[in-house]
């Protein structure tokens, strides 16, 4: 036992700390000892509980992270707790032990709404791995709820956004135009493309000595200048596709959002391959956030998949790429998150929370590692996510945002898709 709880203190340090205790009901003193300990060297406090209303007068009092609680009590009994805990706080996240492991039992247990089991006796390590996977579970349910709360606040700050833009557009067209052709000539000359095929010439050009000579152009140069020659060809070809996208209407049919949360990891899979370059993984919504929705599933592909390759160029390497959705105040929000470096170019501050929707605008100079599978170049990537969005009669906001992990302040951008729901 000694040897096992070692090495699960060496790896506490890759566990999200949350700021709630857990809780354990157990009525076998050796188990609260075994399972205190486990909690203990995994570097996460936790309390005892003897019995379901013991562990029911305890949360009139405390906040809890997770309930790890025994199936077999005296007083109440495990299955009663749950109910009535679930009655308390519904979206409370519950493992159970049990010591029988049919395929019966554990279908009856999973029906309780717990989150997952742990079969006894207790191995240390499936242990911990089940502990870590349920506070990641109730740290991504907890962002969902804080995002939840502000989405009125949000709402109602992207419609003013929506109505000074109009309103700008049409009082101020010369000058929006000025500045499209300005972010324009300044996103060509950045990175690969245009901007590196006329430095290349320049160099060519300098390769001739003297009037009627011969250019002298080595291999090396010729197959840069090829190479950039099919990057520009591809980046004219989407600007075409992309002038098409958001000058035209499309057709939208009503559908299950559940149709559109099942179908979200079929729209990744030129990317996944690229994840593991930077050693990333994605975590999807879940599938129980239903409604009815107006929608082009294959434009909303398009969005989603920008959104995922626009994470993962600025991600930080060995990170997580969430995608969570929830209902509120009419809409279907669709949200991915991602960690980024504060330096050198951090997320996207505030003041640019507006302009990165404007065609070719950029924050950071341009990441080309994922160019094969990136449709929407030149910075234009959010402008099309942003106008298939209100095409679909919706909103989308992009931000930075501060995540609290492990009592570190991580600095995250947050963007929303926000679809209206069809009303009965």
């Amino acid at each position: 036992m000694t040897a096992k709880t070692e090495k699960l203190s060496t790896n506490s340090q890759n566990i999200i700390h949350p700021k709630n205790p857990i809780l354990i009901l157990e009525d076998v003193k050796e188990n609260q000892i075994l399972l205190k300990e486990l909690c203990r060297n995994m570097g996460l406090p936790s309390e005892i509980a003897e019995n379901g209303q013991e562990g029911l007068d305890i949360i009139e009092e405390k906040t809890f992270s997770i309930f790890i609680v025994d199936l077999m009590m005296p007083v109440m009994d495990g299955k009663t707790f749950i109910k009535k805990l679930k009655q308390k706080i519904p979206n409370a996240v519950i493992l159970i032990q049990t010591a029988l492991d049919s395929s019966e039992t554990i279908i009856e247990i999973m029906k309780l709404g717990v989150f997952d089991y742990i079969i006894k006796p207790l191995d240390p390590e499936v242990f911990q791995k089940v502990i870590k996977k349920s506070i990641e579970y109730k740290h991504l349910k907890d962002m969902e709820k804080d995002l939840a709360d502000s989405a009125p606040l949000k709402i109602r700050n992207q419609l003013e956004w929506l109505n000074y833009k109009e309103d700008r557009r049409i009082t101020a067209k010369d000058y929006a135009e000025i500045k499209s052709i300005y972010n324009l000539k300044t996103s060509l000359m950045q990175g690969k493309g245009f901007g590196s095929l006329l430095s290349i010439i320049d160099i060519i050009l300098n390769t001739k000595k003297e009037k009627g000579a011969d250019y002298l152009i080595n291999k090396e140069l010729l197959d840069l200048l090829l190479d950039n020659y099919e990057t520009c060809n591809t980046q004219l070809n989407w600007l075409h596709e992309i002038s098409n996208l958001l000058e035209n209407l499309f057709v939208v049919k009503e559908s299950d959002s559940a149709e559109l949360i099942a179908a979200i990891p079929g729209m990744l899979t030129e990317v996944a391959p690229y994840m593991k370059n930077k050693n990333l993984k994605i975590t999807f919504p879940e599938l129980n956030t239903k409604c009815r929705l107006n929608l082009n599933l294959e434009k909303m592909s398009l969005i989603i998949e920008e959104l995922i390759i626009n994470a993962y160029k600025y991600s930080v390497t060995g990170s997580v790429i969430n995608i969570f959705s929830y209902i509120k105040e009419a809409y279907l929000w669709i949200c991915v998150m991602n960690e980024v470096s504060e330096k050198p170019y951090g997320g996207i501050p505030q003041k640019y929370e507006k302009l990165v929707l404007e065609p070719f605008f950029r924050v950071a100079p341009p990441d080309e590692s994922i160019s094969k599978v990136e449709k929407f170049s030149l910075g234009l990537g959010l402008t099309v996510v942003d106008n298939i969005t209100r095409k679909h009669g919706g909103l989308f906001l992009i931000q930075d945002v501060r995540n609290h992990i492990d009592n570190q302040t991580k600095l995250s951008v947050l963007a929303q898709i926000m679809l209206p729901v069809v009303v009965e």
